[in-house]
């Protein structure tokens, strides 16, 4: 979709009621050098020796927070390198996530000022929570984060795996930029999952003009509160199709196509993925600013009265599980949610899509 059509209503009543819009990434300047770039980078780095320094030295914490910042390996599902600070980027990687981390920061602040207009709200309303995101900060880390995905693909003639299950993201937008396909997205109207990444799903031409990337944007959480459910969460999840058995090679650091690039190609050993997902910087919040004939008023439970942001984001985190921990980590999350939320009467339904990435 072109940037123009990024700000027209009915794009963005698109992404309210599905949570999701697939983007035309080649309208957007300088976002497919950035991410091609990226992307190389990326997959220099994952092809790393496990033991390397520049993997061992931003080696996630162990548990729930796993994804939050640092490298981390889910065999036979995903690894993911998640970056919140420069300070802990790997050098690998710095140069070319400075320049899309700028332009989607920028880009998606953007898009908040367009989504404001459709919710009748000032249209700087959520700049205090964005603002200090657009640029990657060297030490001081806000919520908004970029996770950097290796996804693992199932052996040749084997089923599709879905290496990430159904959950929605938690923050405000996430613009997630595929190498292949792989992201589905639910419909909202008929409850089928939607490959976002196909051809026939995307913008005409839009593939070919960004040399093979897809770029898909979802509505998360946060901004699914703050608009009192005006923009709903795009339900989603991650499904890798098999390797063919003639790009199916060897180790980290060879695919078997012969460029020792470990990627694949287009069908190969792995599907990558970038996802930056703008999240609500720390900073007074009061709901009374979001209210409008569109948005309508919030409710006693509902109301934020200058708490900080953070304290919003720490609630929303509170009933989800994580869908990028390790399946013991994010089984035991699930048992705990699903008891609490037994307890008050949710159904199955509602408690599948308390998950998030």
């Amino acid at each position: 979709m072109a940037q123009s059509q990024v700000s027209d209503d009915h794009a963005l009543q698109f992404l309210a009621s599905e949570g999701y819009l697939p983007l035309a990434l080649a309208d957007h300047p300088g976002m497919v050098e950035a991410y091609t770039q990226l992307f190389a980078q990326t997959t220099q780095f994952f092809n790393l020796p496990a033991d390397s320094p520049e993997k061992t030295a931003h080696q996630a914490a162990s548990g729930a927070a796993a994804s939050e910042e640092g490298f981390s390996r889910i065999p036979h599902e995903k690894s993911i390198m998640t970056v919140k600070t420069s300070a802990r980027c790997p050098a690998t990687l710095e140069p070319a996530l400075q320049t899309a981390w700028s332009l989607t920061g920028a880009f998606l602040q953007a898009i908040t000022t367009a989504i404001a207009h459709t919710l009748e709200l000032p249209p700087t309303v959520f700049h205090p929570f964005t603002g200090p995101c657009v640029a990657l900060p060297a030490n001081e880390r806000t919520p908004t984060l970029v996770r950097m995905f290796r996804y693992d693909r199932p052996a040749p003639h084997a089923g599709c795996t879905v290496n990430a299950e159904k959950h929605k993201d938690l923050g405000m937008l996430s613009l997630v930029v595929g190498h292949s396909p792989g992201l589905q997205a639910l419909d909202a109207r008929t409850g089928a999952w939607v490959s976002v990444e196909e051809g026939a799903n995307l913008p005409p031409g839009s593939v070919a003009r960004a040399g093979g990337l897809t770029a898909t944007l979802l509505a998360g959480e946060t901004l699914a509160f703050l608009s009192r459910g005006v923009y709903k969460a795009g339900v989603h999840r991650v499904v890798c199709a098999p390797a063919s058995r003639a790009e199916t090679g060897g180790g980290d650091g060879d695919d078997g196509d012969g460029d020792g690039d470990g990627d694949g190609g287009k069908g190969g050993a792995y599907r990558f993925s970038i996802v930056f997902t703008l999240r609500a910087a720390p900073a007074p919040l009061f709901t009374r600013d979001f209210e409008s004939r569109v948005v309508g008023e919030f409710g006693e439970g509902e109301r934020v009265e200058g708490e900080s942001s953070a304290v919003m984001f720490e609630r929303i985190m509170r009933t989800h599980w994580n869908v990028n921990a390790a399946p013991s980590v994010r089984e035991e999350q699930r048992r705990r949610f699903e008891g609490r939320k037994e307890s008050v009467g949710l159904g199955g339904a509602d408690r599948q899509e308390r998950a998030s990435g």
